[in-house]
């Protein structure tokens, strides 16, 4: 696209200046500022990757630490549910059957 907007340029500046040497500098000048918009935009390119590669990275974390929180809330509403002293505790109870039903075994310290 570029190479084109160029070319056209290029192809006016030869009616518009009243020097050759005038028209040269002219044309240089383009030439230079279109290399440098290209250098721009190449360097734009990559930063832009390079963001949508973090954001990717960022969001497959942010993925497993919400899996691990609601792992982790789960584990927690258990073990709080064991540690009620009351006996006639109602989450205590439920949470008890539902737990040897499972079929997990409480570990005794040693």
């Amino acid at each position: 696209m570029l190479d084109k907007i160029i070319e056209i340029i290029m192809t006016i500046l030869p009616f518009l200046g009243s020097s050759r040497k005038k028209r040269q500098m002219m044309a240089q000048e383009v030439k230079e500022f279109s290399e440098l918009v290209k250098d721009q935009y190449t360097f734009l390119m990559q930063q832009l990757e390079k963001v949508l590669k973090d954001y990717f990275d960022l969001s497959s974390k942010v993925k497993e630490m919400h899996a691990e929180i609601f792992s982790l809330r789960g584990q927690l509403t258990q073990a709080a549910a064991l540690q009620c002293s009351s006996k006639e505790c109602v989450q205590r109870v439920q949470m008890v059957t539902e737990t040897i039903q499972s079929g997990w075994k409480p570990q005794r310290p040693a």
